[in-house]
């Protein structure tokens, strides 16, 4: 398996293993719209990997993982996204802490909402970062 490959569904694996986290739609491609039945639903994705040759033989591989987390809500909606957020953290950073050669972190975290009333849709995206050293020529 990829090293990304697995990185998503590790990710993903220790998200829905989370008791708190059960009944969640996990998409592994994300569409543009969703369908508010299917709601909440989480998104694990690595964008974009960054390298950089870091010595003779080897490779420093930084991969952002995107953490994408949809789900309706009222009034509270921002306060309760920003609660899954610290447990979406909680969940991922361990994992990266496995993969990674020391270096992994939430990098970003931002929160949109839209429509109104009891329809209203949260979408919270975190971006963490993992480094992590391959043989050139190997992302394995």
């Amino acid at each position: 398996m990829h090293p990304r490959s697995k990185l998503r569904k590790d990710v993903r694996d220790a998200v829905v293993a989370e008791p708190g986290f059960s009944g969640l739609t996990v998409l592994a491609a994300w569409a543009s719209s969703i369908d508010p039945e299917t709601l909440p639903a989480l998104g694990v994705f690595t964008p974009r990997e960054v390298s950089r040759k870091a010595d003779a033989t080897s490779v420093l591989r930084a991969t952002d993982v995107a953490v994408q987390y949809r789900c309706q809500g009222g009034d509270d909606l921002e306060d309760s996204l920003d609660n899954i957020s610290v447990q979406i953290e909680a969940l991922v950073l361990p994992v990266l802490a496995e993969i990674g050669a020391g270096d992994h972190q939430l990098e970003t975290t931002d929160i949109d909402i839209s429509g109104d009333g009891a329809r209203r849709v949260g979408k919270l995206n975190m971006i963490f970062r993992v480094a992590r050293f391959t043989p050139e020529g190997l992302p394995a």
